[in-house]
This record gives structure tokens, sequence and C-alpha cells, in this order.
């Protein structure tokens, strides 16, 4: 009977659980998102992309958005810049930035990722529910926090 126990609660390993959702959606996304249009757009791209938006951002707001590195940041924006889906120009309030922008191609891929990650968001609703997703999201919202203070921190759990 232990046995059956066992096997039951290593399906609820955390770790194991983010990791499957994790490459559930990447499988998804390289799919559905980056449909090899273009090629060079890949998976990494989605998240930087997405933040930049419509408005526009700058290299520093979107390295700090992505909290990674102003360095890490730049090289998915020469990336991206590859793919014809971005372009940058100087700041006209800080000589020093550069502010990133979508291009036309850029707008209609923003446009076409938006669509299919609220499709499969209508989806994850069918599946669970409406408030059972919006409690999921309030909750990795909350874990995010909790991760970001605490790589901050820097202190053990």
């Amino acid at each position: 009977m232990s046995d059956c126990n066992t096997i039951e609660d290593s399906k609820r390993i955390t770790c194991k659980l983010v990791y499957l959702l994790k490459r559930s959606i990447d499988d998804w996304s390289m799919k559905k998102l980056c449909r090899m249009d273009n090629p060079d757009f890949n998976n990494a791209h989605i998240p930087f992309f997405m933040s930049i938006g419509t408005t526009g951002i700058t290299n520093n707001a979107l390295a700090a958005k992505m909290s990674v590195s102003k360095q890490a940041a730049s090289k998915i924006v020469k990336e991206l810049e590859a793919t014809n889906m971005v372009r940058s120009e100087k700041s006209p309030d800080d000589a020093r930035a550069f502010m990133l922008y979508l291009t036309p191609q850029g707008e209609k891929f923003y446009q076409h990722l938006k669509n299919q990650v609220e499709n499969l968001e209508n989806e994850y609703k069918k599946v669970v529910g409406v408030k059972n997703y919006e409690a999921a999201i309030d909750v990795m919202l909350k874990l995010v926090k909790f991760h970001e203070d605490y790589n901050c921190a820097g202190e053990p759990v």
C-alpha cells in the first residue's frame, strides 16, 4: 500500500510539475506560436518580445522586467532585431538609452502570439474552471514574487 502512496505523492512534486508544464508549453509554443514563418524566432524570444509590447521599452527596462542582466537582454534584442521583428532607436529622453519597438512585421506577429495565448488560456479555463484558473495565476504570481524577494535577499528559506 505504501508503494501506491509513494507513486501518487511523486505526481505532486512541485519542481517536476513546473518542469512538465514548462516543457508542454514550450512544445505548444513551437507548434502554435513559432510556426517557423521565421526560423530565427524561438521560445526564448517570446517573453522578451511580448514585454516590448506595442508601446516600446528601453533595454534597461526590459532587462529589469525580465529579471536578467542588461547584457542578457541586449543579446536577445540583437537576435530579435535579426528576425526583423524589433527595431531600436536612440531615446529622445536619454541619449545613452535605446528604445525598442516592434516593426510592422513584429506588430502583426505580436497580435498572432497574443491571440494564440488567449486561446490557450480559454482552454485552460475550460479544463479547470475560471475561478481555479484565476486562483492558479494568483498563486503563480505570489510564488514568483517569493522567489524574486528570496533571490534578492539571498537568505536561506
